[in-house]
């Protein structure tokens, strides 16, 4: 399996203001499809001991690629690139958080 950093690259539409994510030849089937994601949360278990990541997102581009075509796999790599994104912005000390409960 290739690096994790290897199967994406941030891609933005500046007409429509919006930054997604574009998977490259790297991640399979899934190149060429682009997304973005949308609320992020971090749910820990009770003890505080376990988190896990849970998180919204929307197709901005599917490259063709039909709906039923979308698995466990899929939600299994972009779940790998947000954790991917979260941890270099905090290696870098450059996390991004915007609260939208105002």
């Amino acid at each position: 399996m290739s690096d994790i950093k290897e199967m994406y690259t941030f891609v933005e539409n500046k007409k429509q203001t919006w930054q997604g994510i574009g998977l490259t030849d790297k991640a399979g089937k899934y190149e060429g499809v682009v997304y973005r994601y949308g609320e992020v949360k971090i749910i820990e278990n009770e003890e505080k001991t376990e988190a896990s990541l849970q998180f919204d997102w929307d197709m901005l581009d599917s490259n063709g690629l039909p709906k039923e075509m979308i698995g466990d796999d899929f939600f299994k790599l972009i779940g790998d690139i947000l954790q991917d994104i979260i941890a270099e912005q905090l290696d870098k000390e450059e996390l991004q958080y915007v609260n939208t409960d105002d």
